[in-house]
């Protein structure tokens, strides 16, 4: 029978913490109140197990999260559309995430209400669990952002982005007021490219980069309903092209919050 996937690369970063918390299988299993038998058939992906039973690891080897994470990234029932789990376990360790949204606010950056909207409107037949589970796995992708030592992120959007109404107009009032809160870390970049900057490739969607493990860089890209991790070097470079340019063409950070507080008091 063949191993899943996703187990045998979760089972491979709990191996991971543990040699670097310097513990054996039978330490950690004493330490997490867990058999022996269960950490070692977590890490050779022989068998999965629960959130309550991560939750106890990761708190065992000090692991901050990354481990209950990356669980939810690749096991939380309807939490984490399956295309996208590569890329979610990925952003928890990487060291740079650049992101340009045009129509979407990035994951990352999102209120509870501004995620839960988009939840429900992209996924109609959802159960009210369901979207709950979703929108938990997304809010828990952005504690990444308060660790001790936080990627360094930098989010360009399109003014159009920010411009959305919604049925309830305090949606985008508040994911406004996310934004240029978020602004003022020290570690966060978010700017806003103007619907006057000249045509641009930009305009054909949204796009993440990210930094990971070892220096590798890659590029995503997502659609209605599936995407695409990109890897091939020359593919990712002209996406770095890309960013850089859209970042040349957006307002620098003081009138980038200026204009999102422009536009937070004409929602009506």
């Amino acid at each position: 029978m063949k191993t899943d996937p996703a187990k045998l690369r979760f089972g491979a970063l709990l191996r991971k913490y543990r040699n670097r918390a310097g513990m054996t299988q039978q330490e950690l299993a004493r330490a997490a109140a867990v058999s022996q038998s269960a950490v070692s058939e977590l890490e050779t992906g022989a068998k999965g197990t629960t959130r309550d039973y991560v939750a106890r690891l990761d708190a065992a080897l000090i692991a901050r999260g990354v481990l209950v994470n990356s669980w939810d990234a690749y096991f939380s029932p309807n939490g984490t559309i399956n295309y996208f789990k590569e890329i979610a376990e990925r952003e928890l360790n990487a060291p740079e995430i650049r992101e340009y949204g045009l129509g979407l606010i990035p994951g990352l950056v999102q209120t509870e209400c501004y995620a839960r909207t988009f939840t429900q409107l992209g996924s109609p037949f959802a159960t009210p669990k369901e979207v709950d589970a979703m929108v938990l796995t997304r809010m828990r992708r952005q504690e990444i952002l308060d660790r001790p030592h936080p990627p360094v992120l930098t989010v360009l959007l399109d003014e159009s982005t920010i411009m959305r109404t919604f049925s309830d107009p305090a949606v985008m009032r508040a994911q406004i007021n996310r934004l240029i809160t978020l602004s003022y870390r020290p570690r966060v970049t978010i700017q806003v490219v103007p619907m006057m900057a000249e045509g641009h490739l930009g305009l054909e969607g949204s796009f993440k980069l990210m930094t990971v493990s070892g220096g590798e860089e890659l590029a995503y890209i997502e659609g209605h309903a599936t995407g695409l991790t990109i890897k091939e070097p020359r593919l990712v470079q002209s996406y770095k092209r890309l960013f850089g340019e859209l970042q040349g063409a957006a307002l620098t950070v003081p009138d980038s919050r200026a204009r999102m507080a422009e536009i937070r008091g004409e929602v009506p």
